[in-house]
């Protein structure tokens, strides 16, 4: 880390150690202090300095992380008044947090692991809000479309992760605070894919907060300052992506089938039949050709995505979308441009047949004893 970006962080720990020096020389409010904290007690001092140090690492406290995903889940999934509409469907969310000392590893900035934590905490928050009216509507009884087999399977629709994969590009460095934009990628005929983007605070402003209006104030003036893509690329220090399905039971219902529940899709062309609603997925041998019956091979995906994309009878040309929304060809051309990314991470799972369960092994070791 240069010295120009150790700035930040000394100057902000000189200010709180200036700051606490001047309060401590008020009588009463030392007194205070003293009193309640217990200073003078055996210990006192080292109970300051633990609870300094558990300020500092707030967000890795016990059960502070599921505090902060259930926070954003239950808020959206049924406290938030307003509803995603079809044009806001590839738009990102936006949560912020920022780097403690007790995430950063010995090179002294955010350790690797410690992204996943942040990246569960924005996804939730944006499953939450694109899948609220879905799953509110399947779990409320509302089944139409669907197969007799989805009314006869017990349980509740849920939203299960399915894998997760991160890119780090730059080191987040300590107390540093940023930002994760998390959007809709794709879907295919199983999982939905979302990407996360975890960038430096405030490297853009939004011209618009579409479900928070009070936010809105000064972003006329933020529009106009545009940043070049490459600027705009400096400011990203990791990308995540990540594929979530819907289940009930063993039983996966289709993501198309989801969003259209969730009333965020145009209606397709007449030209394009609708996808098989449900698939079982209690048989989960592969079958002769190794192949679960319910996926598509990476290879197979490529061929997908490269022919509809070329392909122009897919849309309807006399399509127009309605003010403010998007239409057919427009969402298609979005998602399978997303799918073309997302096949590349859908065909790591490729990586199982890597385990060598039957080899030589260098040894065991605990965690903390031999």
């Amino acid at each position: 880390m240069s010295a120009a970006q150790r700035m930040p962080i000394v100057g902000g720990t000189l200010a709180i150690g200036v700051t606490g020096a001047a309060m401590a020389l008020i009588p009463s409010l030392r007194e205070a202090i003293t009193r309640y904290l217990g200073i003078s007690a055996p210990g006192g001092i080292w109970r300051i300095l633990a609870i300094f140090f558990a300020l500092l690492s707030l967000k890795n406290l016990p059960f502070v992380w599921h505090f902060r995903v259930f926070k954003n889940l239950i808020w959206h999934l049924y406290l938030q008044p307003l509803p995603l509409k079809p044009s806001h469907l590839f738009a990102p969310i936006i949560t912020t947090s920022h780097n403690s000392l007790t995430e950063c590893d010995y090179n002294f900035h955010k350790s690797n692991s410690t992204y996943f934590s942040d990246l569960d905490v924005s996804r939730a928050a944006f499953v939450g809000v694109l899948l609220k009216k879905s799953l509110a509507r399947l779990n409320g009884g509302d089944l139409t479309g669907l197969p007799e087999e989805a009314k006869n399977v017990k349980g509740t629709y849920i939203v299960a992760l399915g894998g997760v994969g991160c890119v780090f590009r730059k080191e987040i460095p300590p107390l540093a605070r940023f930002e994760v934009w998390t959007r809709l990628l794709s879907w295919d005929d199983k999982w939905i894919y979302i990407v996360s983007h975890i960038v430096k605070r405030g490297a853009k402003k939004p011209s618009n907060y579409l479900l928070q209006n009070w936010r809105n104030g000064g972003a006329a003036k933020q529009k106009s300052q545009g940043k070049k893509e490459e600027e705009k690329i400096k400011s990203i220090y990791a990308t995540s992506i990540a594929k979530y399905v819907v289940k009930k039971g063993r039983l996966t219902i289709a993501p198309e089938i989801v969003l259209r529940r969730s009333d965020l899709l145009p209606s397709r062309p007449a030209n394009q039949p609708l996808p098989t609603a449900t698939t079982a997925s209690s048989s989960d041998t592969p079958t002769s050709e190794g192949e679960k019956p319910y996926m598509s091979s990476p290879e197979n995906l490529v061929a997908q995505v490269m022919g509809q994309l070329r392909s122009e009878n897919m849309f309807d040309k006399e399509e127009v979308a309605k003010e403010g929304e998007m239409t057919w060809k427009e969402v298609e051309a979005k998602r399978l441009r997303g799918l073309e990314v997302a096949r590349h991470f859908d065909g790591l799972t490729a990586l199982h047949q890597e385990w060598n369960a039957d080899d030589d092994v260098i040894g065991e070791y605990g965690d903390f004893f031999w």
